[in-house]
């Protein structure tokens, strides 16, 4: 080889980044120290493809093995060594040719000093612990028990992270956190104990931790806490999904999102084969009937690039189909983004009003009815059964929304129609 090329080869050597050279293929997720991301060398539904900044190096667990920027390229592109060295020559404006002298380095390129960047002020770890208590006061989590079995709703409690507050009687505090468990956001709101809708009038009972914070602080004439103060003079409050921090429990599961976080704490209770969400407001800008949504803001599309790579359904209230299909056509360069009309299939069978959700069909009388006959077909198909393997279906049931009041009924209505008075039966459970 010439050796003024292979000075040159080298010269690249000594700046080529990997990291760089696939994120220019790919869309890469941060994850400790290190970067990861589906396999570009082949197909896979689970991100297998690590790289590691400090080692140089790229190694996909899936058997593709690991390497450098050149062996990445040669692999991706089909191409051979000379030609991977002339793309990388090209990427790193070094030029691979025989003219360029042996000594070659990569040229400075005169740039304006970035202005600098404060670090983002999240929420402070004690202020989030403290909420995480008082629940026999909390007037949504008394929703949730006319819902669901004490057990299920403890679960809840830990899986979301759900806390009090007294800003407002009762008050619910939901928290932002992200998949570094970093407290970015928390919204306090005021829910009815018994429908479980938001308390509305005379006003509306919803405000942000910090701004809770600061009425207390002007109430009693105190000064706000310093990180408060910080807090509120960034530009943008560093808001992300709710329940951001549960994506890593199955790489597998399917994201399902909604509008709030009543809704996806349900709806992982009654759905638990998904990871649930909450964009915590519409999620969109309101549908333009002009032109649709011309350009999605960048803060919302930053809310969903740590769902990159991954399978996301959205499922939108009823009436809000169209305005989601638009916001899913700017998202699907993040992910494969799907927007379920289940909603609108269902509205007339299930008698939804308008402006419904998934929680209001997930609780409505018909669906209850349909998880009583699930129930009911469940112990039929395994009778005769032990007290202990009855047990067993009874709290698999109820781990999906099931209520002690409905597992009586279905055991009443069993007994009533006579099924196990069949003699096939009592003979298989005598012996």
């Amino acid at each position: 080889m010439n050796e003024i090329i292979e000075a040159q080869h080298e010269a690249i050597k000594e700046v080529m980044q990997v990291k760089e050279v696939v994120e220019h293929f790919e869309r890469l997720q941060k994850k400790g120290r290190n970067w990861r991301c589906k396999c570009p060398l082949h197909n896979e539904n689970t991100p297998s493809f690590v790289i590691s900044p400090t080692r140089n190096i790229y190694t996909c667990f899936g058997g593709c093995g690991s390497g450098d920027a050149i062996k990445f390229l040669m692999h991706h592109l089909k191409i051979d060594y000379i030609q991977a060295m002339k793309w990388l020559g090209d990427f790193y404006h070094m030029p691979v040719d025989e003219t360029t002298p042996r000594t070659y380095t990569r040229p400075t390129i005169a740039k304006r000093a970035p202005a600098a960047i404060p670090p983002v002020q999240y929420i402070p770890k004690d202020i989030f612990n403290k909420t995480l208590t008082g629940y026999a006061d909390n007037n949504f989590v008394k929703f949730l028990l006319t819902l669901f079995e004490p057990r299920v709703i403890e679960s809840l409690l830990e899986k979301y992270y759900i806390g009090t507050s007294r800003h407002y009687p009762g008050a619910v505090v939901f928290w932002q956190i992200d998949e570094l468990f970093n407290i970015r956001y928390g919204k306090v709101m005021g829910y009815n104990p018994e429908t479980g809708k938001r308390i509305k009038q005379p006003f509306e009972q919803i405000n942000t931790i910090c701004g809770a914070i600061l009425k207390k602080c002007l109430q009693t004439q105190q000064e706000a806490p310093e990180w408060v103060v910080k807090y509120e003079a960034q530009d943008t409050k560093p808001q992300c999904l709710f329940g951001l921090h549960l994506i890593s429990e199955d790489l597998n599961k399917p994201i399902a999102i909604v509008e709030s976080e009543k809704t996806a704490l349900v709806g992982s209770i009654f759905a638990p084969d998904f990871i649930w969400l909450a964009t915590g407001a519409k999620g969109y800008e309101k549908y333009n009937r002009q032109g649709g949504i011309n350009e999605v803001p960048e803060l919302l599309k930053a809310k969903f690039r740590q769902l990159a790579g991954r399978k996301v359904i959205l499922f939108p209230d009823l009436g809000a189909v169209e305005d989601w299909q638009e916001l899913a056509k700017h998202l699907q360069d993040i992910a494969a983004v799907t927007v379920s009309d289940l909603l609108s299939t269902i509205a007339a069978t299930y008698q939804l009003p308008a402006k419904s959700d998934l929680c209001d069909f997930l609780t409505s009388v018909p669906a209850r009815r349909e998880l009583i006959e699930t129930y009911k077909d469940a112990l039929r198909d395994q009778a005769p059964q032990t007290t202990a393997e009855g047990w067993v279906i009874w709290e698999y049931f109820r781990d999906r929304g099931l209520r002690d009041c409905d597992r009586i009924q279905a055991h009443k209505e069993i007994i009533e129609s006579g099924y196990f008075n069949n003699q096939s039966i009592r003979s298989n459970a005598e012996r």
